[in-house]
């Protein structure tokens, strides 16, 4: 699978997670893609980094 064919599949998954959680599909971007580059940077895995996107989506439906 290619990154941009799992980069997809993940932001399938996650919008259908956030229509649960009432977040709108570009605060989810806006996450999915901030916690993205401090992945790369920190080298995370990828269980680890999906993990920390639906950790700050759970934050952000808290807090609106």
């Amino acid at each position: 699978m290619s990154d941009a064919d799992q980069s997809a599949a993940e932001m399938r998954g996650l919008l259908r997670f956030a229509q649960g959680l009432g977040l709108d599909e570009d605060t989810v971007r806006e996450i999915y893609e901030t916690v993205g580059e401090q992945a790369a940077e920190a080298g995370a895995s990828d269980d680890d980094r999906m993990a920390e996107v639906r950790k700050r989506m759970l934050a952000a439906a808290s807090a609106g």
